[in-house]
């Protein structure tokens, strides 16, 4: 139990993990669009013939975060586990995936990656399972499959949050991506469709610029500030 929330302290003063959680909260902001397109429909699925919407959407945005916390968690002890059986360690590694995964979002090439072969039809048949339940129920179970949809999108910041090297690192990477595309879906499933009525310049300046402002600066770091350099940010 010390060295749980020995971990979580060390999060403070980690600035690559800040950096990660806030790379990781641009990659989700920026990728808002294709999730709105993508993700709406099914955020709003456990809504139907509801009148008070308001525990069933808190129920898929709580069930949402904490699957890709846990998703997240996992991925990053898998990388610890790995980092410890090689010469290097893969967090050295974690800048430059994350660089490539806002580089990915920006020009929407996530697009073109393969799904992982199988996982939508689980998630189809634990989805069927799961459609007779209490719309709160239903809805914080669509939530938490979230993080397991085929979606090329994903798969970068997975691969980041694998070479974050640490659960706890893997968990902040996946939770800002999480509370980084959320609010699109929350308009999704509330009356005004806001995303789709920007001007198309304001949207392509928040889908490119964004993301690759925020790998530039990850770049700028891991060349220029080194881990054995003091730092205050």
């Amino acid at each position: 139990m010390d060295a749980f929330f020995g971990d979580i302290g060390h999060l403070v003063d980690n600035p690559a993990a800040v950096g990660g959680f806030l790379a990781a909260a641009a990659v989700g902001i920026a990728s808002s669009f294709h999730c709105f397109l993508m993700c709406g429909p099914l955020a709003c699925a456990g809504l139907a013939g509801m009148t008070r919407k308001a525990r069933p959407i808190v129920a898929y945005h709580l069930g949402r975060t904490g699957g890709y916390a846990i998703v997240g968690a996992f991925l990053g002890a898998v990388g610890g586990g790995i980092s410890s059986a090689l010469p290097i360690s893969l967090q050295r590694f974690f800048p430059w995936v994350m660089a490539a995964a806002l580089v990915l979002s920006a020009f929407d090439l996530g697009k073109k990656l393969p799904a992982i072969p199988g996982l939508g039809r689980l998630v189809a048949r634990i989805g069927r399972l799961s459609a007779g339940a209490d719309p709160v129920v239903r809805s914080a179970s669509i939530g938490a499959l979230t993080p397991l949809l085929p979606c090329g999108l994903l798969y970068g910041i997975y691969a980041a949050a694998l070479a974050s090297g640490a659960w706890h690192t893997g968990l902040l990477v996946m939770l800002g991506f999480a509370l980084g595309s959320g609010p699109a879906l929350l308009l999704a499933q509330g009356p005004m469709g806001l995303l789709s009525r920007l001007p198309r310049p304001v949207a392509v300046g928040i889908r490119r610029g964004l993301p690759l402002v925020a790998a530039a600066g990850l770049v700028y770091r891991a060349i220029f500030i080194s881990p054995e350099t003091p730092s205050c940010h």
